[in-house]
């Protein structure tokens, strides 16, 4: 059981990490239209999220289905983490109180009434 969170967790993460490698290499894209799709980054962020994919289909096989959604849910905040820290982007006020509203929906949605 708690080898499907760590998948479901590095699933999240993983994906972020191919996100932030598209969103570098598309600042940086070259005026070739094949050359912005069949280069070394994007294809490897595309072999990230293909990881991810998997990871996740292992974690659905002992992971209650309702769970996954509000674990893929935290990837906003490790997109802010990895883009503060890879892209140099510094997060807003309201990226932060986005992201402070949708953990607080995770929270929420795991009460028990």
């Amino acid at each position: 059981m708690i080898t499907s969170y760590l998948f479901a967790i590095g699933a999240v993460v993983i994906a972020s990490a191919s996100q932030v490698l598209l969103k570098k290499k598309a600042s940086d894209a070259p005026k070739r239209f094949w050359k912005k799709f069949l280069n070394g980054p994007v294809l490897l962020s595309y072999i990230l999220l293909f990881i991810s994919m998997a990871l996740n289909s292992l974690a659905l096989r002992e992971m209650d289905v309702a769970v996954l959604p509000c674990i893929t849910a935290t990837s906003f905040l490790w997109i802010m983490l990895l883009s503060a820290i890879f892209l140099g982007e510094k997060p807003t006020r309201n990226k932060i109180i986005g992201i402070a509203m949708i953990l607080a929906g995770v929270v929420v949605s795991h009460l028990q009434f």
